[in-house]
């Protein structure tokens, strides 16, 4: 019976957290000097390259600046045709001179036959990795 699944991958990274945190808020939707839709070919994450909103994901619908929390719902793209609800938690914490970054993933399938959205975590870990060379440049 299809019904609410969550996934969660944590990486660590070498920026300062709150610079990881701010571009992910402000600017990686625009000014990341690579392409989201580069990340996006791999074959389960397709579904995404016709999401359109703030971060190529979703709507924020919650936001702590204070705690570094970014929570965003997905309502547009080709994803609802495999998921009901497609919700994603982006967390920056400090990890010595680094960061830990954590993304979280809830999600409701249509059917049994829609795969668990664990296949998105593989994307944000490599996400993670762009912007933290990205800010490393900046």
């Amino acid at each position: 019976m299809a019904g609410v699944c969550q996934a969660e991958v944590e990486t660590e990274v070498k920026c300062n957290p709150h610079k990881f945190y701010e571009t992910m808020k402000y600017s990686l939707h625009h000014s990341l000097p690579f392409s989201l839709k580069d990340l996006l070919m791999h074959k389960y994450l397709k579904e995404m390259e016709r999401v359109r909103a703030p971060l190529g994901f979703g709507n924020i619908f919650f936001q702590d600046d204070k705690n570094m929390i970014i929570v965003l719902s997905v309502e547009e793209g080709d994803i609802h045709n495999h998921y009901k609800h497609f919700t994603v938690t982006i967390s920056v914490k400090p990890k010595g001179e680094g960061s830990l970054v954590k993304w979280a993933v809830v999600s409701e399938k249509h059917n049994d036959e829609v795969p668990d959205p664990h296949h998105y975590l593989e994307f944000y870990c490599k996400l993670n990795e762009k912007v933290d060379a990205y800010v490393h440049k900046a």
